[in-house]
């Protein structure tokens, strides 16, 4: 395996949908919606197996925020291995979204690459207000020093607020 694999975490979920209701003032118009605030630093343990090679990272999605506007950065820090060579990988980049209005709220976040600013992906998922953790669903990928996609880990990471 070649030392020079990037990755860039690309998680496609299925997003929990949190639904709110506005206050309704004197008038009976809706209020200005709320949102909850997810700004901090999250963090998650990642492993899966793709085509026989195995990830062990750790993934830190820092978030700020803005209204229903999100921002930051990511990085991932890990290891690949075929069993016989592990190769260190790392990923870092920023990311863009949105959040919905209400307690437990959607979360939608595009990240972008910093290595390699054409590969974005897809970040949903859902915060959970009570214990302050972003789940999300989807696959990690891993390219190479060209920027092509090499290998893809599909599953779920549970972010924890630090």
């Amino acid at each position: 395996m070649s030392s020079k694999f990037r990755v860039v975490g690309a998680l496609f979920a299925t997003a929990f949908i949190g639904s709110s209701c506005g206050g309704s003032g004197s008038n009976g118009v809706a209020g200005p919606p709320t949102y909850e605030s997810i700004a901090g630093t999250y963090a998650g343990a990642l492993a899966g197996i793709s085509q026989g090679i195995t990830l062990q990272a750790t993934f830190t999605l820092t978030i700020t925020q803005s209204g229903g506007t999100l921002g930051g950065s990511y990085s991932l820090v890990g290891t690949v291995s075929d069993g016989v060579s592990i190769v260190p990988i790392q990923g870092t980049g920023t990311n863009t979204g949105t959040i919905a209005s209400g307690n437990n709220p959607s979360v939608n976040i595009m990240g972008t690459s910093g290595i390699c600013p054409n590969l974005s992906s897809p970040f949903s998922g859902a915060y959970d207000s009570v214990n302050r953790v972003i789940t999300l669903n989807g696959s990690v990928t891993v390219f190479n020093a060209s920027c092509v996609v090499v290998l893809s880990y599909p599953g779920t990471i549970i972010l924890q607020h630090s």
